[in-house]
This record gives structure tokens, C-alpha cells and sequence, in this order.
């Protein structure tokens, strides 16, 4: 019986942690900026370009991001200037039917998915650079006259 009591305990302190983060304020990434999200509502008139949206969500549990991210914002969720103002600085965050400013805070951490994306890059322009110099020196313009 003991030993029953031990086990159900032990497999219900197994199951039972879960774990969800509570977030200081609601914060947006725009180019590994943070940026929070004030309760500021910004006039149309004041608004500049579309800048970008939002791509990913933050994963609740474990509190990783990356890329253009949001805590509180769904995906596509646009970003846009504010006239006379600096992007690093603020930025204006949708909400509805209207638009809250959002100042910025901190660097985002670094991502692998940054170096991914470099990485990426950096392979195509090295494929594309080999595959050019190989149909080069196959073709009749490297040949050399003898």
C-alpha cells in the first residue's frame, strides 16, 4: 500500500507542472528591436508606410522568439513609421481598429535562426558563382585559340 501511495504521488507530481509565462507588458519585434506597446492611440494622419508584421508568435512556455515576434499580437499584424519619428525609436503597432504606439526597449537575443538564414544566403551565391564558372569554361568564349 505504501508503495502504491509513492507511486501515484510520484506520477501525478510528473504530470501535473505546467508551466505558462506572464508577460510585464505586451512588446512587438520589428528587426530584432523590441519595442512595448503603449496604451498611446496614434491618429491615421500621423502614420507613414507599412514597415512590416508580425510573423511569429512567442512560445508561451519557454519565452523564445524570433524574427518579427509578438506576445500579444497575432501573425500579420502590421507595423507602420510614424511621420517624424525615428523607426529605431517607435514604431505604430495595429490594434484593431486602431494603431498604438510602441517605443523601443532592448535588443532582441540572437537567434539561430539568423545564422540559418545567413547561411542560406551565403550557399545559393556560392552555388550560383560555381555553376556559372563550370558552364563558363565550357563554353566556346573560354577556349583558347591555338
Amino acid at each position: 500500500m505504501r508503495r502504491l501511495t509513492f507511486l501515484t504521488l510520484f506520477a501525478l507530481s510528473i504530470a501535473l507542472p505546467v508551466s505558462a509565462l506572464s508577460w510585464a507588458y505586451t512588446f512587438v519585434v520589428f528587426e530584432r528591436n523590441v519595442y512595448e506597446v503603449l496604451d498611446t492611440t496614434i491618429d491615421e494622419d500621423s502614420l507613414g508606410d507599412v514597415i512590416g508584421e508580425v510573423e511569429t508568435t512567442v512560445n508561451d512556455e519557454t519565452g523564445r522568439y524570433y524574427g518579427n515576434a509578438s506576445n500579444g499580437y497575432p501573425i500579420g499584424t502590421a507595423y507602420r513609421e510614424i511621420d517624424g519619428e525615428a523607426v529605431e525609436d517607435v514604431i505604430a503597432v495595429e490594434d484593431g481598429s486602431e494603431w498604438k504606439r510602441a517605443e523601443y526597449r532592448f535588443r532582441a537575443p540572437y537567434h539561430t535562426s539568423d545564422f540559418i538564414k545567413f547561411f542560406g544566403y551565403a550557399l545559393l551565391v556560392l552555388g550560383i558563382v560555381l555553376v556559372s564558372w563550370t558552364l563558363f569554361k565550357r563554353s566556346s568564349l573560354y577556349k583558347k585559340e591555338a
